[in-house]
């Protein structure tokens, strides 16, 4: 049996001195107290690391580690070295679990079960009130081997519960043996692929159905609304890695390849969007000469058929695309990106009337 094995939770920080206290206390006061949390101040500015020795000097659980500001992925890979336990759990440092989580998930693993996984909260927030609350999709509780679990990839793609860390209990051996770590050069799709090369070691995986994750995504900082030239690179990547995971197991066929590239033309629409975001640094003719190497592309060009699955925007970008009209593409997505910063300030004007007049949103 694994009960009362150490678990190792390892937690990056970041300039996250207004959150950081809750993630800790969630973790501090789990019912399973066989636990050490590993802290990793990855060069914060703010008060954040002070927060993090403070806790250290209260509890002989906690430990942290300072280093030069260099990424969340070398902060989780200096976790992971760090790590004494049987058992690896990463939370984000803005984030915070249910009492009982670090529980519920080591007495679901066990020696036939490599991994176990959880349904989270999404919950959305905009200056501390909760604007929207989403839950995953929820699963029965199964254990499964797999290659059941392969058999229903788009499933468990679709609805993201591959893509995250944070809902997942890793064995600490099966990480350190085979060297798996995160990939520094990326700052998107680090964790899918971590967890893409871990299930290539796993035989058996057990899904809990029980909401034990709080992910935090606030309104006003989400990465999705900031300009990332990378992203394209770090899509194609990514995508690449599934395309390849998928092929190595021949389970590249089917409803699993449908998901995966109708998704892949999604973050096409999302890489496209990305170029026009305020904060970007590409005058018209770079985004021009952007717009064109991705519509240029051999494996978008291949995956022309997928962007009819989707929204009437996303079919229309996909004819748009199809004929290679640079200048339709960068003045449609000129004129939604105008669209968007009127209803963004629309949504933000309705948030402060409900506050004004005490009006619950959720």
């Amino acid at each position: 049996m694994c009960r009362n094995k150490l678990v190792s939770i390892i937690v990056p920080v970041y300039n996250s001195e207004k959150y950081v206290d809750k993630c800790i206390n969630s973790i501090l006061n789990q019912t399973y107290k066989n636990i050490e949390l590993i802290l990793i101040d990855d060069g914060s500015i703010d008060n954040s690391g002070h927060l993090c020795d403070v806790y250290a000097n209260v509890d002989r659980r906690v430990k942290v580690i300072h280093m030069k500001n260099s990424g969340v992925s070398s902060a989780r890979n200096k976790g992971i070295e760090a790590a004494r336990g049987k058992f690896i759990q990463f939370v984000d440092s803005d984030d915070y679990i249910e009492k009982n989580m670090v529980e519920t998930l080591v007495h679901e693993i066990n020696n036939n079960v490599d991994i176990v996984l959880c349904g989270y909260k999404r919950l959305t927030k905009d200056n501390n009130r909760i604007i929207n609350a989403k839950n995953s999709n929820l699963y029965k509780q199964v254990s499964i081997t797999k290659e059941m679990f392969l058999n229903q990839f788009d499933n468990f793609y679709k609805n993201q519960y591959i893509n995250y860390l944070w809902n997942k209990l890793y064995f600490s051996s099966i990480i350190k043996k085979n060297g798996i770590e995160f990939d520094n050069s990326i700052d998107w799709g680090e964790d899918l692929m971590f967890n893409l090369e871990y299930l290539g070691y796993c035989n058996n995986i057990t899904i809990i159905d029980k909401l034990l994750y709080n992910y935090i995504n606030y309104n006003n900082d989400s990465i999705t609304s900031k300009f990332n030239s990378e992203l394209y690179n770090n899509q194609q990547n990514m995508y690449k890695k599934v395309r390849e995971f998928l092929k190595s197991n021949n389970k590249y066929l089917g409803e699993n390849k449908q998901v995966v590239e109708r998704k892949f033309t999604d973050a096409i629409v999302m890489c496209l969007s990305n170029l026009f975001y305020k904060n970007s640094n590409y005058n018209k003719i770079e985004i021009i000469n952007k717009i064109s190497e991705i519509i240029e592309d051999d494996v978008v060009r291949e995956d022309l058929k997928y962007f009819a699955d989707g929204s009437i925007s996303k079919k229309m970008i996909g004819k748009l695309i199809g004929h290679k009209s640079l200048k339709s593409i960068y003045y449609y997505f000129q004129i939604t990106d105008y669209i968007r910063d009127i209803i963004s300030f629309l949504s933000r004007l309705l948030i402060k009337i409900c506050r004004a007049f005490k009006i619950r949103i959720i």
